[in-house]
């Protein structure tokens, strides 16, 4: 008699010993999504340059969203831009819906308020720690003389508005891709690692951090 629960108890040991390390050790939780949205026609060699940047840094998923036109009440009629910081209202009141981040492209020529200058021309604008961040390839446009250095650019730009979302201010690391163009847009790309620096990681979560992929060894 003492021996029969004995053997019952072997095998409920075994079962909940081998149950034991599924319990412990949960799936990876799936990759983030980070929506790309068109405002107005934008050239597709652009919108696959700019997912191609994401995913080589993140570990994200990349979603293209269906073009959107520029909202109307971000046009600035004097100068004929278009507000930046507008443009990132609309999408945080429309977000595409399961995004974690969202990253607007536009080939329209955009502006913000900097200091005391009311409209400055910009290449992009990123909200800080927030959901959304907007580039225009207009300034590059007007100064690549080639259709990579185009694209070089304007993905250099994308990965330091990005970063702008995740949290980073500018950097005066020298390289680092968060470095404040200084109203020259053209030589700070082209100065450019195209990554975050050690300094802006070491900013991050844990859980953030986990997301960037390793800069590629020199």
């Amino acid at each position: 008699m003492r021996f029969q629960p004995r053997v019952l108890m072997v095998p409920l040991l075994s079962l909940v010993l081998a149950a034991a390390p599924a319990l412990a050790a949960p799936p990876p939780p799936s990759e983030p999504v980070v929506a790309i949205l068109p405002f107005g026609k934008v050239s597709p060699e652009v919108l696959e340059r700019v997912a191609r940047e994401l995913q080589a840094r993140m570990r994200v998923q990349v979603r293209f969203e269906p073009q959107r036109e520029l909202p109307k009440e971000a046009f600035h009629a004097p100068r004929r831009r278009w507000r930046a910081e507008k443009l990132l209202e609309a999408i945080d009141a429309d977000p595409p819906k399961g995004a974690w981040k969202v990253v607007a492209v536009t080939e329209a020529e955009i502006s913000t308020t900097k200091e005391d200058i009311p409209d400055w021309g910009i290449a992009g604008l990123g909200s800080m720690s927030g959901l959304s961040c907007v580039v225009s390839t207009h300034i590059y446009r007007k100064h690549s003389k080639t259709r990579e250095a185009l694209l070089r650019r304007v993905g250099d730009l994308v990965v330091h508005e990005f970063g702008h979302t995740l949290g980073f201010d500018h950097c005066e690391t020298e390289g680092c891709v968060m470095a404040d163009a200084k109203g020259k847009a053209i030589k700070s790309a082209d100065r450019s690692t195209g990554h975050y620096c050690a300094r802006c990681l070491g900013l991050l979560s844990a859980e953030d951090r986990a997301r960037v992929k390793p800069a590629p060894e020199e």
